[in-house]
């Protein structure tokens, strides 16, 4: 693997250096201090994979990175950045990265980054959980907008009885505390299932949990 390392911090690169190498058996080939040098370095030789900061002199890690890409979108782009705001983030998604990884990860997690961007995917750095979450269709989207969605799509009525169902109540006894009938409450379950494409209760009960919805 082609590796450049684009940071304004000459301790940072040495120090990913070495954990590239001893960590995954990866060595950098190459190092850039800022945007416009490493638009430079990925024009002038082929690299497969560039670690990019954001904060960088001259040109800025995200303008860099459309940049590489509109010269060579084969290239995988791994954003490395203290920035975890939402309109950060959101920018060098849209721009094109390949995964954003906050500089607080631990090696375990920077593993995993390389191991789901070279499968194909983009990956999110854990800690932005609270802020994102990936749709159907693979896209990281706010977490915010997201659970404002389902909201609007689960009726009141619907969030009540859901409720109830994470909390291990059956039909019969969600029916008796919301003084409707247990076939109500069945077609309100399947209605759920439908409208948010689950495939049974299990389903509809982790993904309430895992969204916060109740």
């Amino acid at each position: 693997m082609q590796l450049l390392v684009a940071d304004d911090h000459r301790l940072f690169i040495e120090g990913l250096k070495l954990i590239m190498k001893d960590e995954l058996d990866i060595d950098v080939k190459d190092y850039a201090l800022n945007g416009k040098e490493a638009i430079e370095k990925c024009q002038k030789q082929p690299f497969d994979f560039v670690l990019m900061d954001i904060n960088m002199p001259v040109i800025d890690g995200i303008e860099a990175m459309r940049e590489i890409k509109r010269h060579d979108d084969r290239i995988k782009v791994l954003i490395l950045s203290m920035l975890g705001e939402y309109s950060v983030v959101s920018k060098a998604l849209k721009a094109g990265a390949d995964g954003f990884l906050l500089k607080n990860a631990d090696i375990s997690e920077f593993k995993k980054a390389f191991e789901e961007i070279k499968a194909g995917n983009v990956y999110l750095s854990e800690s932005l959980n609270e802020i994102f979450i990936k749709d159907k269709a693979g896209r990281y989207i706010s977490r915010h907008d997201y659970i404002q969605f389902i909201d609007n799509l689960v009726s009141p009525r619907e969030q009540s009885i859901l409720k109830l169902i994470v909390e291990g109540h059956t039909n019969p006894e969600i029916a008796e505390t919301l003084f409707i009938s247990v076939k109500t409450v069945d077609t309100h379950r399947k209605n759920m299932l439908a409208k948010l494409n689950l495939p049974n209760t299990a389903a509809l009960v982790k993904f309430a949990i895992d969204n916060k919805l109740v």
